[in-house]
This record gives C-alpha cells, structure tokens and sequence, in this order.
C-alpha cells in the first residue's frame, strides 16, 4: 500500500511539472521536413540535419514535422499530420525535398525555409535567429 501511495505521488508530481513545462515551451515556429528516401539531398543530410535540429531546439521553440513524399503511403499519412495542424493550404507550394518549411505556430503562415544541406553550424544559427524573430 505505501508504494502504492509512493507511486500515485510521483504520478501526480510528473503529470503536473509535465504539463508547466509543457505551457513554458509551447512551439513558436512549425517546421515542416519535407523529405523522401529517393531523395540524395536527403540521403546525405537526413541524419546530421535531424541530430541539428534537435540539439539548437532545447528551449522547444520547434515543433518539427515530418513530410514523408516517399510514395503514396507516406505521402497519406504525412497530409494527415499536417491538416491536424491546419497547414494543408499553406504547404501547396512546399513540394520540393531535403527543405525544411517553417512557419508562425499562431498564424500559419511562412517565415522562411532551411536546407537539409546547410552545415550543422549553419542550422543552429538559422535557428537561434529566426526563433528570436518570432
């Protein structure tokens, strides 16, 4: 019973420091990565790129999407992601691979695009820049 009382206190405590952290890093850019396995841009840059984004996005300033345009499948699934955040419309141009869209979290609307072939030094500080515009 006491670790059964021990567990729903720690329960409570993660739900609840989840859910401020949560509220202090609400997204403010969505960065749609459109990106495909035929693609050589991609093939070459993917993995860095991703591992870049990930470590100049400690603050969750980012909120990154996936657009697989591999085949059919993921093309589907992908539209459906992005229709959940409201950016089907705004994303009819954005039809080229190995770039990352990005976009107002609020508005929907387009900032600006990043290369998958930047360097990793170069992403951190597009990043670093645009977050502060927003």
């Amino acid at each position: 019973m006491k670790n059964l009382k021990s567990m729903m206190v720690f329960t409570l405590f993660t739900i609840l420091f989840s859910s401020s952290t949560f509220a202090q890093t609400s997204p403010k850019i969505i960065a749609v990565i459109n990106k495909a396995n035929w693609c050589s841009v991609c093939k070459a840059n993917e993995e860095r790129a991703m591992a870049a984004f990930e470590a100049n996005n400690k603050d969750g300033a980012y909120q990154f999407v996936i657009n697989d345009i591999s085949n059919a499948e993921t093309s589907k699934k992908s539209a459906a992601e992005i229709s959940k955040l409201g950016l089907t419309k705004v994303m009819e141009p954005y039809k080229a691979t190995g770039i990352v869209c990005l976009f107002d979290a609020k508005t929907k609307k387009p900032i600006n695009q990043l290369l998958m072939s930047l360097t990793t030094e170069d992403i951190g500080k597009a990043m670093a820049y645009l977050k502060t515009r927003k």
